[in-house]
């Protein structure tokens, strides 16, 4: 198995694996599937580090069963078929719409009521502990995460009236 391509600095990158030996595809079943020195390793769970601040760098790689088959460095090193499945099998386990207006909102025993508009279409959503579900990002940026744990990134929320900002604590 091409692990290890870096350099051992002792600080774990001998679990790395090569970008360059690295082929990922989809199954007939639609599973992720990594071809690694001509061995197939199929039904692959794929998970981000990092998934809001460096979303394409350190992916980690399991297999059925929880085991850790490695982690890739860069996305942008795999050759463009792969990346592709890469990408789609992150689209699956990170649903994360962008919020990109707020038509209405409203708070009512400390539930917040609000109808937005996302890159997924439009959307109602019903926010419990605001102090707990509503994360502080960089750049201007938050997450939401609403009752029934689906999130969304807020960007640039400093453009969002002053009453807006108040009720979801930003």
């Amino acid at each position: 198995m091409s692990v290890g391509s870096g350099t051992s600095t002792g600080g774990g990158r001998d679990s790395f694996l090569d970008p360059a030996q690295v082929k990922l595809y989809h199954s007939s079943r639609g599973r992720l599937v990594m071809r690694i020195d001509g061995e197939d390793h199929e039904d692959l769970s794929a998970r981000r580090a990092f998934p809001l601040e460096m979303p394409t760098r350190y992916i980690g790689f399991s297999l059925p069963g929880g085991a850790e088959l490695g982690m890739l460095e860069d996305v942008e090193a795999l050759d463009v078929a792969s990346r592709q499945a890469l990408d789609r099998e992150l689209g699956k386990v990170y649903f994360l719409p962008i919020t990109t207006d707020i038509s209405h909102i409203g708070e009512d025993h400390a539930v917040v009521y609000a109808d937005v508009e996302t890159s997924s279409g439009p959307r109602q959503l019903e926010i419990r502990g605001i102090r707990t579900n509503i994360r502080l990002l960089s750049k201007n940026r938050a997450l939401i995460q609403d009752v029934e744990g689906n999130r969304y990134e807020l960007r640039d929320w400093g453009h969002l009236p002053k009453l807006t900002r108040e009720i979801l604590g930003l």
